[in-house]
């Protein structure tokens, strides 16, 4: 069985999401609507949100459809945000997805990048990934090019629920595949 292994890059530390974090998570990210506004969840002001997040990944952990992140900045060991990788299988197409988030205070300097060139090198060496597709909403162009310099390509247009359903705005469906790797290399 392959649990969600410990790995780190220059910068930041990724480990499994613990029962610890849930005080962590709540005030970097989980209440921030700024964060949430193009996420599939909604931000809350209510603590209990963060502990149903956490019990939730904790029994995902020893999944290996299921690979969550916390995203940890090694010089302050300070939790910043979180990053997954799974296999969506609620979609009419069955793919690996992936997901990110950063609280705000971290944004634009290269974290979330940095955490899912991390990522994704473990989805195709230890889960096999050798396609992977994900939809970003069209007005957050930060996410769009963290997911072009992993080399994934947009593909279609599409409707995007976010901010917990409440808003619907334009998507971009973008796909990595093995073909990509050009992209990629020139994203480094």
């Amino acid at each position: 069985m392959l649990t969600t292994p410990r790995m780190e890059t220059e910068r930041l530390l990724l480990r499994e999401v613990q029962a610890a974090d849930v005080q962590d998570i709540f005030d970097c990210w989980m209440q921030d609507e700024d964060v949430s506004r193009y996420m599939c969840w909604k931000a809350s002001d209510d603590i209990e949100e963060a502990k149903g997040f956490v019990a939730f990944e904790l029994e995902q952990i020893d999944k290996e459809t299921w690979n969550r992140w916390m995203i940890v900045l090694k010089e302050t060991n300070e939790i910043i945000g979180t990053c997954l990788v799974f296999y969506n299988d609620e979609d009419k197409e069955n793919h690996w997805d992936i997901s990110y988030n950063l609280g705000k205070n971290y944004w634009g300097n290269g974290y979330v990048t940095e955490a899912m060139k991390k990522v994704m090198e473990f989805a195709k060496r230890e889960l096999g990934m050798t396609e992977c597709i994900t939809t970003y909403a069209k007005v957050n162009t930060g996410s769009a090019g963290v997911l072009h310099k992993l080399g994934f390509v947009d593909e279609s247009e599409l409707p995007y629920e976010c901010n917990g359903g409440e808003i619907v705005t334009e998507g971009i469906l973008c796909r990595y595949t093995a073909k990509n790797r050009t992209t990629e290399q020139k994203g480094r």
